[in-house]
């Protein structure tokens, strides 16, 4: 159904993971929570439809403020990179501050894309392909690049981001309101949203990785108030209860697979096959 690849340790500040995805045609959609992450997503058959709107091909999947359901028609295979929050922005100027989007790469890129989305196609397997789209972002950030530069300024954003908030822009030299803008600005949410959505990420992903543990401790370890609390972050930010979530992962062929994913990439996880 899908599997998870190890990225080379040259890549890790810039991708979280890489994906291989082979849908059935009895799967008819894909779940995806809200993501602080994102994705650079390459199909090589089926057609996916999004909110009425076709996927493109070779897409990028942006972060997202609420969960979001794929429409599939016909087996799916693709494969995909996984990209850290930071990243996005830092690797195309032009995903600055989008949230809830689809972008064709070729639009994001440029012309330099239908070399490497050709590249992909004509990859003998998929760890072949992966490896194109890892050569694909190892050129993009290669100095004279000023892809790592603005990967810095992300992440003095998102770890300030993390601190307490009342003081996060201080940090900086900013004001809080000035700090907020700026965080808006590139990341296309707010601060606060943007730990929610990343507590509700590190949530889904343990308790999909240690289902048998109580809720309630999960609830205590993610930084909840409550078990309530929790429940009511997960059912609007995935679309449903934790344990349907969790139960409805565990099938082989699941619209869940995202989760499953998520929790395949936990830190410590050790699920991982095959290095590119």
């Amino acid at each position: 159904m899908q599997r998870l690849v190890p990225v080379p340790p040259d890549l890790q500040p810039w991708l979280m993971a890489a994906v291989v995805v082979d849908a059935p045609a009895a799967l008819a959609q894909s779940h995806f929570p809200a993501m602080v992450s994102s994705m650079l997503v390459v199909r090589l058959t089926g057609q996916v439809v999004c909110r009425g709107e076709p996927v493109p091909p070779s897409a990028w999947m942006s972060a997202s403020t609420r969960a979001t359901v794929y429409e599939h028609s016909g087996p799916v295979q693709a494969v995909g990179l996984v990209l850290q929050p930071e990243a996005a922005a830092a690797l195309f100027a032009s995903a600055r501050g989008l949230v809830n989007t689809l972008r064709p790469l070729a639009e994001l890129v440029g012309p330099e894309w239908a070399e490497v989305e050709h590249a992909v196609r004509a990859a003998a397997d998929d760890g072949a392909r992966l490896q194109v789209l890892c050569q694909f972002i190892r050129q993009r950030v290669a100095p004279p690049s000023p892809c790592e530069a603005r990967r810095q300024q992300a992440l003095a954003l998102l770890h300030a981001a993390s601190d307490d908030a009342t003081g996060a822009g201080q940090r900086l030299g900013l004001s809080q309101r000035q700090f907020e803008r700026r965080f808006v600005a590139h990341c296309g949410m707010a601060p606060k949203q943007f730990q929610v959505i990343a507590r509700l990420n590190s949530t889904l992903g343990n308790a999909l990785a240690a289902p048998g543990d109580p809720v309630v401790g999960l609830a205590v370890d993610q930084g909840y108030y409550d078990q309530s609390h929790m429940a009511r972050d997960v059912r609007r930010l995935a679309g449903q209860p934790l344990q349907a979530l969790v139960q409805g992962s565990r099938s082989p062929v699941s619209e869940h697979w995202p989760l499953q994913v998520g929790a395949q990439a936990q830190p410590g996880h050790t699920g991982m096959r095959s290095k590119i």
